[in-house]
């Protein structure tokens, strides 16, 4: 695979095609320097009425609409002002939601849609799943990790570990992350071990049979009643029998209150299965807005086990995470508590991915003071911000998304045919379906 260098800068001809940008926001604006810069003449409408864009699209020679906008409604809402001014102009639209997406792609026709999740989670993911990796990419549907080797990338299998199914069952039951999955778990194991040792020693101090041994221990696990033989037997065993009904009386509150506490509270993670929280090899995701949501559905397809970190209890996001089955935490990624509890000493890597950059930063210096040596990602969409944190701080594999997402969606507004983004140390390349690299600096679309 070679890297084309791009081309030398030139003043953008005045017969050239027009492009339109509609939206506002941080990636907008980007997506609209990223066109200037490939020498492109650009109208850039932020929040356009009917008449404007009818106007722009009236008055020059457009060749093609991308509607950049921050939500999915606002960009169908611009998107059906551009059909009704021309049914033929190629559109290029930002949506997120993926049952929107495919519908809008179906109805509409010429159009495309992608969204900023879609583009830069991938690049997101290879990182957190090993420091080698630029990004991943599915082919036959298998995980590959794109490797950087000398300005170039080689693609290689993902390879997890071998699933440790005991492990992981005794961890998640023995180490719950919650209190209420804690008093439900050692609530049960007390019980049960009540029962057990009344059972036993009625046999063998009472003489009981078996069958009236468990009746009897049964009744005292109830605290019904203790076994009708215990009045006969000797002074201790009815302080020990008195004693073992007031532990059962003690494990039964704590088994009652975990289970009423998970039946009435709005649950996020499970004791076991996928979505119990990990304790190995997993990758702790904090912010599940869109990026945070795609990126955690990308390290479930590569067989990553993960968790999620959430301050929203009632976020969008949050309500398909459940649904997906993946674990989520309530709280704020940069509670030092809070980070503890998600064993990031075993962890493959934190990814910080809200929507704030100033928080992304705050939770990477939080989980360096507890793990100096694990493996940060951030996300940052400011780009004096990505080379503050790069310079200064130094706090882990800084990903700016919103430059990175301009550089795929300006070559397809014109015309080109990258599948994806990679970022090989500062710079975003595009990559094309046949491996093809193509270098864009950073710099250059920082304007």
């Amino acid at each position: 695979m070679s890297v084309e260098e791009p081309e030398q800068d030139v003043e953008p001809e005045r017969g050239q095609p027009l492009i339109v940008v509609m939206g506002d926001g941080d990636l907008s604006n980007e997506t609209t320097r990223a066109l200037e810069a490939s020498n492109a003449r650009v109208v850039h409408l932020c929040a356009p009425e009917e008449d404007e864009v009818r106007d722009a699209l009236e008055g020059g020679d457009v060749q093609s609409v991308a509607v950049v906008g921050r939500t999915d409604a606002i960009v169908l809402r611009m998107a059906l002002m551009v059909r009704a001014v021309s049914k033929d102009i190629p559109l290029l639209l930002t949506i997120f939601d993926p049952t929107i997406a495919k519908q809008v792609a179906g109805a509409v026709s010429n159009t495309e849609v992608t969204s900023l999740a879609d583009i830069v989670a991938p690049s997101l993911a290879g990182p957190c799943i090993d420091e080698r990796y630029a990004a991943v990419t599915m082919k036959d549907d298998k995980p590959i990790g794109l490797v950087e080797q000398d300005g170039d990338v080689s693609e290689e299998p993902i390879r997890t570990p071998r699933p440790r199914r005991i492990e992981a069952l005794a961890r998640a039951l023995f180490t719950p992350y919650d209190e209420s999955a804690g008093l439900l778990l050692y609530g049960a194991i007390g019980l049960v071990v009540v029962f057990v040792i009344e059972t036993a020693t009625a046999v063998v101090t009472l003489d009981q049979g078996v069958v009236d041994a468990i009746y009897g221990s049964a009744k005292t696990l109830v605290t019904v009643d203790p076994n009708p033989k215990v009045a006969d037997g000797p002074s201790w065993y009815k302080i020990f029998t008195s004693a073992t009904m007031l532990i059962a009386l003690f494990f039964a509150a704590a088994l009652t209150a975990g289970l009423v506490n998970r039946v009435v509270d709005r649950r996020l993670t499970g004791l076991v299965g996928r979505n119990a929280v990990p304790r190995r090899d997993h990758v702790v995701v904090v912010g599940l807005g869109q990026v945070g949501l795609r990126l955690c559905l990308v390290l479930r397809a590569c067989n990553i086990p993960l968790v999620a970190v959430e301050s929203d209890e009632h976020g969008e996001s949050v309500g398909l995470a459940k649904e997906l089955g993946l674990p989520v935490v309530v709280g704020r990624g940069a509670d030092p508590s809070l980070m503890r509890r998600l064993s990031l000493s075993k962890a493959r890597a934190v990814a910080a991915v809200t929507s704030d950059d100033l928080e992304n930063i705050a939770v990477a210096m939080t989980v360096r003071g507890i793990h100096p040596d694990i493996r940060t990602v951030l996300r940052v969409g400011d780009g004096a911000v990505a080379n503050e944190t790069r310079s200064l701080l130094a706090l882990g594999i800084v990903r700016d998304v919103h430059r990175m997402a301009a550089t795929l969606l300006a070559a397809k507004i014109l015309g080109g045919d990258p599948d994806s983004v990679v970022c090989l140390g500062d710079d975003a390349h595009l990559r094309f379906p046949d491996g093809r690299l193509e270098r864009a600096e950073l710099d250059v679309l920082a304007g």
